[in-house]
């Protein structure tokens, strides 16, 4: 007998342990600046699978992680948040990603590979998935290509009951065709930035390219401080106006928008309040050092019930700037 189990936010994106410096400018080679840091923390796909638990629903990861300690400290999240691990962890330890913030919020990464890179296709062949469930993939680890080949085959063996929610990120570029093309087919949602998303139409060629390659998938466009504009199969797009905040460190801020948006779906909620309470939550996120910094959903409750029209407060109302989510 098959026991019941409420559906689930399963996120295969690697694991990292980040390690943020603010600095006043990217050092030219050769050169040599003094960096600010609060210390190492979990990153990397955590953000995006952190995001969703903390709003209550159930959330796991199938991602690889190993014996070291960097892992540990992962594991240690994963308790405090309530997220599962549904894979085995490897001999070794996953890498770690030093990130450089500009005063702006820009930001410069330097990665160090680990296990998280070594998707084991076993595991992944045996996870339980069920109608209902959402699997979420970025293009990290679509682009590596220790990772890509068996992680994207097992994407595309996906039920069709289960929703496959894609974030190319940056990285887009580095995809092949013969890998990205199919998995745009595939999804059931596609999220990113108005830059990315800007990138990824020139690729495929013009505004309506992305439509015709992802065919069954809601297109959300991450646009900053103005919130996000949502692109439903069948239907005319939706703009779903954002919330102001003084933006600290963007790190994370668009995994923190996924998370949210993809469980105010699994909570029934119509698309629309599940992106107004992913904006809220990506403004929060900008002003807090650091990746998961996702707020919980009383949280959000709170904010979007005091002050439905305004900006997440902060400690100087007269001083603010956008908060772009990704």
């Amino acid at each position: 007998m098959t026991l019941f189990r409420p559906a689930c936010f399963i996120s295969t994106g690697s694991i990292l342990i980040d390690i943020p410096l603010h600095v006043s400018r990217v050092p030219t080679p050769g050169g040599a600046i003094t960096g600010a840091s609060s210390g190492p923390v979990v990153g990397g796909g955590y953000t995006v699978v952190s995001a969703a638990a903390r709003q209550g629903v159930p959330a796991a990861l199938a991602a690889t992680l190993g014996t070291g300690p960097n892992s540990a400290r992962v594991r240690e999240s994963m308790r405090l948040d309530q997220v599962e691990l549904l894979v085995e962890e490897l001999v070794g330890d996953i890498g770690t990603c030093t990130t450089l913030i500009e005063p702006s919020g820009r930001r410069t990464f330097i990665t160090t590979a680990g296990v998280e890179g070594e998707p084991q296709r076993e595991d992944l062949e045996s996870l339980d998935l069920r109608e209902g469930d959402w699997v979420y993939a970025t293009g990290y680890d679509l682009a590596h290509y220790t990772s890509r080949g068996i992680l994207a085959d097992w994407l595309l063996s996906v039920p069709d009951g289960v929703g496959l929610v894609i974030d190319l990120g940056p990285v887009q570029p580095d995809i092949p065709d013969q890998v990205l093309l199919p998995l745009l087919s595939r999804a059931t949602m596609l999220t990113g930035n108005d830059l990315e998303m800007s990138r990824l139409e020139e690729r495929l060629g013009g505004p309506s390219s992305i439509r015709r390659a992802c065919p069954r998938a809601l297109i959300v466009r991450r646009t900053g401080v103005h919130g996000c504009i949502l692109h439903p199969v069948g239907s005319e797009p939706i703009e779903v106006p954002g919330f102001m905040r003084d933006v600290v460190d963007t790190t994370g801020a668009g995994d923190t928008h996924t998370g949210v948006l993809v469980a105010g779906l699994l909570d029934g909620l119509d698309v629309v309040e599940a992106a107004r309470r992913a904006n809220a939550a990506a403004a929060h996120a900008v002003a807090c050092i650091g990746p998961a910094q996702a707020p919980r959903r009383e949280e959000i409750d709170g904010f979007l019930r005091d002050a439905p029209e305004g900006s997440w407060p902060s400690d100087d109302d007269s001083q603010r700037s956008s908060g772009r989510p990704g």
